[in-house]
């Protein structure tokens, strides 16, 4: 996942509307490799937009998003996870195949790929399981093994410790964590402070239409 120059993620004059009236605006954004942000803002602020703005799944009303690179695109540099990620009608090993299959994994064969992503995801025991029966955590963590295959720089999760138990959200937050440290840039909304939060090192506000940009220093 290493690349020898750091990406961001910049825009400039970002508008999102919606019925003719402006949801937020802002003027200037810089999104880096190594930079976990968390992201506030009251329901209806438009976090969700603006995240798959960032990812390139939709356009904004005004304003564009650039990558510093033009060997990626935008949207093959990001993920956007939902809190409810979709799950293939198919067992945990399946979903990771289906992945590696999609990605050109030059590290490691597809076959060892899959086997490391259960490891890291704590999920060999339900590798023959089908996905759509797992927990929400389980969910979780096989939708996150499975973006790590196609090895986004980008990670943009959407209240990913919604509905989520402890034990749950620090098994989440453990993968976050190595994520973090293997230099991904990450974007995480949740409404509470949390082990996942905790791990942010700046923060992100959207009220009444405008991008807060409050720099924080944790762990």
């Amino acid at each position: 996942m290493a690349i020898k120059t750091p990406l961001f993620l910049t825009a400039r004059n970002l508008e999102l509307h919606f019925q003719g009236q402006a949801v937020w605006q802002i003027p200037e954004l810089e999104w880096q490799q190594g930079q976990c942000i968390w992201l506030q803002g009251q329901n209806g602020s438009g976090k969700t937009s603006l995240m798959k703005i960032l990812g390139g799944l939709q356009k904004p009303s005004k304003g564009q998003v650039r990558l510093n690179s033009s060997s990626i695109r935008p949207l093959q540099a990001c993920c956007y996870l939902h809190q409810q990620p979709y799950m293939f009608n198919t067992s945990v090993r399946r979903n990771l195949e289906l992945a590696a299959q999609g990605k050109k994994l030059e590290s490691q064969p597809g076959k060892e790929a899959v086997l490391a992503a259960l490891h890291w995801s704590q999920l060999e025991a339900q590798a023959g399981q089908p996905a759509r029966t797992l927990s929400g955590g389980e969910r979780q963590r096989l939708a996150l093994a499975r973006a790590r295959l196609v090895q986004p720089h980008f990670w943009l999760l959407d209240e990913p410790t919604a509905n989520l138990d402890t034990e749950a959200v620090h098994k989440l937050a453990q993968l976050v964590s190595d994520l973090k440290q293997q230099g991904s840039a990450l974007l995480i909304t949740s409404h509470q402070d949390n082990p996942v939060t905790e791990l942010c090192n700046s923060h992100w506000l959207l009220n009444n239409g405008r991008l807060e940009n409050k720099h924080q220093e944790t762990t």
